[in-house]
């Protein structure tokens, strides 16, 4: 009995478990979906198209077929676009996701945009708290209620531990702090975007206590890649911004990996240990990386971020022909895929419930292209079709970053201009004394938004005078904050400092959107009107001829050397 005891005491301890070998999680990533149910025109390429949902399904369904745990992850803004998404309210586009399969995406500003809509829920963004309690992926750690407490509705966490391969992953969201001033700022007003780098620091205890073998950011952020916003994956590359703050200011590795989105720009990029996925907008391109997760954590030097999939193929959608949709196979991108049959479904129940823009109103003899800058053609017609809109008005500002669309060539039916402006902004007319209007334009020469375009005058700027003036007196100066104006007209004469104008802008600036708070702040609203939308179809059913006819009209943002 003593001998029996003596041996069970000196029992040997079991053998630890074999190492573990190495596992490849393979990512799919995507950002700034937009409501992206259907493709889009390549740029000056005729015969080619870019996205829409059924291509984007069945492309993510291939690499899922490759790896059944596929993680798919989605850097922001999935709301704001077509218009079954806008009727919707961002539920189509929630439908359009689950279709995907996302494991987690970031909160970005555009989810803020529709306000309570109609569930009768919180009076400033019911929409999304409705849409986001159907979802079980939205992730954001930086947002925080007026008493302090994070920001966390039903279908909204700091971030989310997922498993594929029995690793364990920590994905943590982060949204851009700019949120206020690209989204309709009532919506957040009793929000704060704080600081993203000091929420990760607040968030790391909890994450190293979590045992993960993975941790990676989804993160609707600013910072992109200067000059060139399309880099090679072997330039080097240090975004600024948000993210190059991450980047710099968190310990190295961190992260293992960063989906991102909200420039609409291309990162696929290793800086230092940490991977970065970036992918345009509407679902033009799939971002791939392939981690190798070993014992001791992801081998930075055996994993592999791929150049992005274009999936770029033939014309497919019908638009408004009376022809269903073709369910051949095409070309996409360099591999043969079917146009999935249950985004086809999801896309006509859409269609069935928000109802249809084909009505033809106009035609167009050419594409008017949109640009952030300088101006661009359909800039000035729809800033002069708000102007017009309000006889007696001096002045009308549309600014570029609403600009969505190009408008193509040939028919144009509503469905086009609410390509071009989906966003329910309403139109109104403020009055501003003309130092007000020369800060206005003083804001708007920063590029930081792109031109402001501009009716019933013009302004001139030199890009080698750069003025730096802490505006909000934040004790840092941004790129909004950079003064390139030179001279301001109004009406052909010079502006006035001491005058007051009548100036059409949407609610969107007049709330302050796009840094434009220190010049439309507090003015004084003498009018209101119709959605901007309204305003375009009006205009455009009244114009004579085609858009495109006759000269082009002439610049009205100048470039200049300031004496």
């Amino acid at each position: 009995m003593i001998a029996h005891l003596l041996f069970a005491c000196h029992k040997p301890a079991p053998l630890p478990p074999p190492p573990r070998e190495p596992v490849v999680l393979h990512v799919a990533a995507l950002n700034d979906f937009h409501g992206g149910l259907y493709e889009a025109q390549v740029k000056g390429v005729d015969g080619a198209a870019f996205g829409g949902l059924p291509w984007l399904v069945s492309a993510v369904d291939a690499l899922r077929a490759e790896d059944p745990e596929l993680l798919v992850l989605d850097g922001g803004d999935e709301f704001q676009g077509s218009w079954p998404v806008n009727v919707t309210r961002g539920q189509g586009s929630i439908d359009a996701l689950d279709l995907l399969g996302v494991d987690a995406a970031a909160v970005g500003n555009h989810e803020f945009d529709y306000g309570a809509g109609e569930s009768g829920g919180h009076p400033l963004r019911g929409a999304l708290e409705a849409a986001a309690a159907r979802a079980d992926w939205f992730v954001t750690a930086n947002v925080r209620q007026a008493d302090g407490s994070r920001w966390a509705p039903p279908g909204v966490k700091p971030w989310r531990l997922v498993e594929k391969h029995g690793l364990r992953i920590g994905i943590v969201g982060l949204t851009t702090t700019d949120t206020p001033t690209t989204t309709r700022a009532e919506h957040v007003a009793d929000l704060t975007f704080t600081d993203p780098v000091q929420a990760v620091m607040e968030l790391l205890p909890e994450l190293q206590a979590s045992d993960l073998d993975v941790t990676l950011l989804v993160g609707h952020l600013t910072g992109s890649c200067k000059p060139g916003a399309y880099v090679k994956n072997d330039d080097p590359c240090t975004p600024d911004g948000e993210i190059g703050r991450l980047l710099t200011e968190l310990p190295e590795g961190t992260f293992d990996a960063m989906i991102l989105g909200h420039a609409h720009t291309v990162l696929h990029h290793r800086v230092g240990q940490t991977f970065l996925l970036e992918n345009r907008w509407s679902g033009h391109l799939l971002g791939q990386l392939d981690l190798v997760v070993g014992p001791d954590g992801v081998d930075v030097e055996q994993s592999v971020v791929h150049d992005p999939w274009p999936l770029q193929h033939a014309p497919a959608d019908p638009g408004c022909a009376e022809t269903p949709f073709p369910t051949a196979s095409l070309d996409v991108g360099g591999r043969t895929l079917a146009p999935d049959p249950e985004a086809l479904a999801l896309v006509d129940a859409l269609e069935a419930k928000s109802g249809s823009l084909c009505e033809e109103i106009a035609c167009a003899s050419r594409t008017l292209e949109r640009k952030a800058a300088p101006e661009s053609e359909l800039g000035v017609w729809m800033a002069d079709a708000m102007r017009a809109a309000f006889p007696g008005a001096d002045l009308a500002i549309q600014n570029a970053g609403g600009i969505r669309a190009d408008l193509p060539a040939g028919k144009v039916r509503r469905e086009h201009l609410q390509r071009v402006m989906p966003f329910e902004n309403r139109t109104m007319v403020v009055e501003l004394t003309g130092d007000r209007v020369r800060e206005l334009f003083r804001i708007g020469s920063s590029g930081a938004h792109g031109a402001l375009q501009v009716s019933g005058g013009t302004y001139t700027v030199d890009p080698a005078k750069a003025v730096a003036t802490d505006r909000n007196a934040d004790g840092k100066v941004e790129e909004w904050e950079t003064d390139h104006l030179c001279a301001v007209t109004v009406g052909g004469a010079p502006l006035d400092d001491a005058r007051t104008y009548r100036v059409v802008v949407s609610d969107f600036l007049q709330g302050g959107g796009d840094h434009l708070g220190p010049a439309l702040g507090g003015a004084k609203v003498v009018d209101s009107g119709p959605l901007l939308r309204d305003v375009f179809y009006d205009a455009a059913a009244k114009q004579a001829g085609c858009f495109g006819d006759g000269e082009r009209p002439a610049p009205r943002i100048l470039t200049g050397t300031c004496h």
